[in-house]
């Protein structure tokens, strides 16, 4: 989880194509295997998305080093969201009109709802990043799957934090988008299915995104009494809530999700997040096969991988052990078939997806800021 840069992630996704591009120009060399990036590479959220290309790039390395996938290199083409729904159209849709039918991606809930709407059935869509429960849930994305936890494994933590912590007062917010509507009504439903408990939710709310300031809802906050905040939503609106509520002397403490499980959250909030939680994807650092992928990233770029890296790397590895073992890569359904059926070997270590599209054995970890970093919580 760190930030990342623009400029770096541009390049390091046109050197991806092109590299691709030149294997498959090769006398007698096969056309390259198009497949799609769709995310945020601008935007303050672009920090996510470039974390899933940064684990994308290495897993199409490590693929077309062994002689790409069904013989063919792989060329990513990527197209930006910025996590917006409607630039998330946009997006699917020139990569549709490119006959691309294996995706990457989306980035964010909101805007993977919206991408898997134009796709419509016609594309094998793995995300690393987007944690709503409908959207697997719904049955409405068959060729959708994910190699992130969901939402409710992120709403159950928070609660088990609250009972632990002993906190009786509950502020629930959200920015209003499917990713943080989704959580707020997950932790609200949690925390009233045990009316014994002694925890009152005090205020549900809805705000916008992008403010400048959060003054209003802080007041209100203040009023509420509530000893803990639970933020549905991104960093970006985090950090300048916990500002706010720095600035007006309100001292409940900020409960969020993989949202806020970034290191600009820490930036941006600065000593005003010291103390709040967030859940996590685990720490997989360690082991031999993350091992290869960091010192192949830092062999080829000076900033950090980002959150999201490993994820995304585990997606495409997934994806492109499927295609392989189908022997084709336009039968989705035999594709899908792989992904459910088969296990893939990842930076993850094994992988295979339920029927719903869902990871199996996946989870959430909790964090606390503590001296500007995120340290593992055990409950």
């Amino acid at each position: 989880m760190r930030s990342l840069s623009l400029t770096i992630s541009l390049c390091l996704a046109a050197s991806v194509a092109l590299a691709g591009a030149r294997a498959a120009s090769a006398q007698d060399a096969p056309e390259p295997l198009k497949v799609g990036f769709g995310g945020a590479l601008l935007g303050s959220l672009a920090s996510y998305g470039l974390s899933n290309l940064y684990g994308i790039e290495f897993a199409i390395h490590k693929a077309n080093e062994a002689g790409g996938v069904l013989g063919r290199q792989i060329e990513l083409v990527m197209e930006d969201d910025s996590c917006e729904p409607a630039l998330a159209s946009s997006a699917a849709t020139k990569l549709a009109t490119q006959g691309i039918r294996l995706v990457l991606g989306h980035t964010c809930s909101g805007a993977t709802h919206t991408a898997l709407s134009v796709y419509g059935g016609n594309a094998i869509v793995i995300s690393s990043s987007a944690t709503d429960i409908a959207l697997t849930d719904s049955g409405d994305n068959p060729l959708f799957f994910r190699t992130t936890p969901r939402d409710d494994a992120q709403s159950s933590l928070q609660v088990r934090l609250i009972r632990s912590k002993g906190f009786k007062k509950i502020a629930i917010l959200h920015d209003k988008g499917d990713y943080g509507k989704s959580l707020a009504e997950l932790a609200d439903a949690a925390l009233k299915a045990d009316p014994d408990s002694g925890i009152e939710v005090v205020l549900l709310e809805g705000v916008t995104s992008g403010q400048v300031s959060y003054d209003a809802i802080v007041a209100r906050l203040k009023d509420s009494g509530a000893d803990a905040v639970i933020w549905g939503g991104y960093y970006n609106d985090a950090s300048k809530l916990a500002l706010n509520m720095r600035d007006r002397q309100v001292a409940a403490v900020i409960i969020g999700a993989d949202g806020l499980y970034d290191d600009r959250f820490l930036s941006m909030g600065g000593g005003a997040v010291e103390g709040s939680f967030a859940t996590g994807q685990s720490d997989i650092s360690e082991s031999e096969a993350a091992r290869e992928a960091l010192d192949y990233h830092r062999r080829n770029h000076t900033e950090e991988t980002g959150t999201y890296f490993f994820y995304a790397a585990a997606a495409a590895q997934a994806l492109f052990a499927a295609v392989e073992k189908a022997g084709s890569a336009e039968d989705l359904e035999l594709i899908k078939k792989h992904l459910t059926e088969d296990t893939a070997d990842t930076v993850l270590g094994p992988v295979r997806f339920d029927a719903k599209g869902d990871l199996i054995g996946a989870g959430f970890k909790l964090y606390e800021v503590k001296d500007g970093k995120f340290a593992e919580v055990t409950l």
